[in-house]
């Protein structure tokens, strides 16, 4: 059972950072911009760095760089790649999944390109279910347990404030 103080720090972010009120991303410079409004003292902008990440399956059997592993550990060091295998503890439906992390310290560019160079495409029909690669902004949250809006009490104290709505189609 995950307790109620696990919840709201989750909730609430563990990053202590306050007033973000936007994150955008430049796909040219692989860089975060962080929109930040502190009361009385106006907004400003924040460069940060991004270790972009997806989580990946097992790629066996699709000719990822050709089946050569001397091919891949060449193009995990042209483009910053770490992998992790991600713990399963001997579940099935874990293992049969996406059980690595596939980090790049070099940026999302160098991710998805470390990818096509090896002759996938993240997005690909035939891989789609092998990969789970979100958006950099979300991978920036989730990766430094950011969240928007926090430090503001009430929404009087916000000047800008974005709206998603999602809908499917009648």
């Amino acid at each position: 059972m995950i307790s109620q103080e696990e919840i709201k720090s989750f909730l609430e972010g563990n990053d202590s950072e306050e007033h973000i009120v936007a994150i955008e991303f430049d796909y040219v410079s692989d860089h975060i911009y962080k929109i930040k409004e502190v009361p009385g003292k106006g907004k400003s902008i924040v460069r940060d760095s991004l270790i972009a990440f997806a989580w990946v399956g097992d790629l066996r059997g699709l000719n990822f760089y050709q089946g050569s592993k001397a091919l891949q550990k060449e193009a995990m060091s042209k483009y910053g790649i770490v992998i992790d295998k991600l713990r399963t503890d001997g579940n099935e439906r874990l293992e049969n999944g996406l059980t690595f992390m596939v980090k790049s310290m070099k940026g999302y560019r160098s991710l998805t390109q470390f990818f096509r160079d090896g002759g996938i495409d993240p997005w690909g029909e035939k891989t789609k279910d092998k990969f789970l690669m979100l958006p950099p902004v979300e991978q920036y949250l989730i990766s430094k347990e950011k969240r928007l809006f926090k430090g503001f009490e009430e929404y009087n104290d916000i000047t800008r404030f974005g709206f998603d709505l999602e809908t499917t189609a009648l």
